[in-house]
Order: structure tokens, then C-alpha cells, then sequence
């Protein structure tokens, strides 16, 4: 192979290996490792119980000292729904949260902010319908003092679970 010929294979497979490395991956391969939980991720996984747990029990002020005044939440295709609107939603006799999972949960600490990402797994019925599922959420949290608030959250419906379907943690192996 000539010189030039393979100079210009060389930028070739060079630029091709550069653009291939910029890209996400669609859907990265989940591992079975299991990952000791950080300080943050305990931390984290305790505040997001507290807030469903109250959203279960329909406590309405033990939601709202959990979250800022200018909360909100986002979902695919809808306007933003502002905190006072998605409470009295999820507070009503129409919503029941029967149970929920979290899983896959990572933090990034930002110091007063953090950002929180996990898969939510619930048990609920919306206006006597089934309304189970697998969601992506991220969450702000913002610090407030000595504590942490919910800011934003924002959360896409990822898969229908059955209503039946009885929803069980995967195990860690730290039970």
C-alpha cells in the first residue's frame, strides 16, 4: 500500500475512532456488579422515600417542607406542572400509590445543589385506573440550611407494568 494511501487510512480511522467516542451510546449494557452505595446515595435514597412515602400517606404539608416554593415538574409532551398543581393531583382521592422501588440511583453533588437520577418502579391507580409503570427520574434537590428540598423533577414513563405484577427490589447482596 502506498504511503499516502496509508496516511490517509490512518486519519481516517483516527477521525472515525474520535466521532465514535463522542457519541452516547444508545442503550449502555446494565452490569450485575454490585456497587457499594455512596454517602450521597443513601442520603438521597432516604429523602425520595420520605417524599412517596408522604405522597402514600397523602400528607400534603410533609410534601411541601420537602420541596421549594417554585417546585415543579416536567414531563415528556406537557407543560410543566407547577408544585402546588401536581400535589393537590397526587394528594386527591384520585391518585393511589400502592408501593414503588428504587433502583439505579446516582448523585451528582454540585455543593448547595445536586442532582439525583434513578429508575422508579410503582404500584398506583389514577381515577380507578391502572397507572403502574417503570419511570426515569431526575430530581434538583437545592440545600435549604442543614437541609435538602426538592426543586425539579423531571420524569418519562419507561415501561407499563401490570397492574398484578407484584413489584420486588432487585437484591443487592447488603440485605
Amino acid at each position: 500500500m502506498p504511503h499516502g494511501a496509508l496516511k490517509g487510512l490512518f486519519s481516517f480511522m483516527v477521525a472515525t475512532a474520535v466521532l465514535a467516542a463522542t457519541q452516547e451510546p444508545v442503550s449502555p449494557k446494565l452490569t450485575p456488579t454490585i456497587i457499594t452505595a455512596t454517602k450521597q446515595v443513601i442520603l438521597f435514597t432516604g429523602l425520595e422515600r420520605q417524599v412517596l412515602q408522604a405522597i402514600q400517606k397523602k400528607d400534603k404539608s410533609a410534601v411541601e417542607a420537602m420541596t421549594t416554593d417554585d417546585f415543579q415538574i416536567e414531563m415528556p409532551d406537557a407543560d410543566p406542572l407547577a408544585g402546588p398543581d401536581w400535589l393537590d393531583s397526587v394528594a386527591s382521592r384520585d391518585f393511589t400509590l400502592k408501593s414503588f422501588v428504587l433502583r439505579q440511583m446516582s448523585v451528582a453533588d454540585l455543593g448547595d445543589a445536586a442532582v439525583v437520577k434513578y429508575d422508579r418502579i410503582q404500584q398506583a391507580t389514577f381515577k380507578g385506573k391502572n397507572d403502574s409503570g417503570e419511570f426515569f427520574v431526575i430530581d434538583l434537590w437545592k440545600k435549604s440550611g442543614d437541609s435538602w428540598r426538592l426543586a425539579n423533577r423531571y420524569v418519562a414513563r419507561i415501561a407499563q407494568v401490570p397492574a398484578s405484577q407484584k413489584i420486588q427490589p432487585k437484591p443487592t447482596g447488603k440485605e
